[in-house]
């Protein structure tokens, strides 16, 4: 039985697909969700776009309320996102990680590379793919 999810986040469109389907999860199960804010090391916006930075706090700060009955706590940290994930993984011993299946693109990837294919590769437990193509 699953009675903690991960899920990470850049706070996309396609990265809150995967954080509402994991809140959907939890709510199922009755599990804990972690919302997990990774700051990369370089955010590629920062150099070519520096408007779209994103807010993590505020966004973090609505999942309370955008998912009531779901037992949810938040994190930020920094570092390598895929790296970072499943090291928080294995640190709050989760059962499982949700992960968009789209990921970085374009010049961002280029500095990052592919974020769920690095956690599905290092996960210390199941990972789940959600479909994000439809915020792409």
């Amino acid at each position: 039985m699953i009675q903690k999810l991960l899920v990470g986040t850049d706070t996309s469109a396609a990265a809150d697909l995967a954080v509402e389907a994991a809140a959907e999860l939890a709510r199922a199960g009755d599990a804990e969700l972690l919302v997990l804010y990774v700051r990369p090391p370089l955010d590629a916006r920062e150099v070519f776009d520096p408007g779209k930075l994103p807010d993590p706090e505020a966004y973090l700060e609505r999942m309370p309320s955008r998912f009531p009955g779901v037992k949810v706590r938040t994190r930020v940290e920094a570092g390598d996102p895929a790296e970072t994930i499943c090291e928080v993984a294995e640190e709050e011993g989760v059962d499982a990680i949700v992960v968009g299946n789209r990921g970085t693109h374009g010049r961002r990837r280029w500095f990052l590379g592919s974020v769920p294919n690095a956690v599905v590769q290092h996960a210390p437990c199941s990972v789940f793919i959600v479909d994000t193509r439809r915020a792409q």
